[in-house]
């Protein structure tokens, strides 16, 4: 499940990503690896798109923040 919390931190506000996670109910541990997933997906789409696609560039910055931030 872990993966599929990516969309969480790639899609939502921090008000919908606290609703979403309260809905699914999802303990400390599987919300942190959630997390990490969303923030090594960012990462990688960052670094290929960087220097060709700013505007995705700038979508996963956002992603990597929330990632970290939580």
């Amino acid at each position: 499940m872990p993966r599929e919390l990516t969309i969480a931190f790639t899609l939502m506000s921090a008000k919908s990503r606290a609703a979403f996670r309260a809905a699914l109910g999802v303990d400390d541990a599987t919300w942190a690896r959630g997390r990490g997933w969303a923030l090594a997906t960012g990462l990688n789409a960052y670094a290929n798109y960087a220097a060709v696609a700013p505007r995705i560039a700038a979508q996963t910055s956002r992603q990597i923040t929330d990632a970290l931030i939580g």
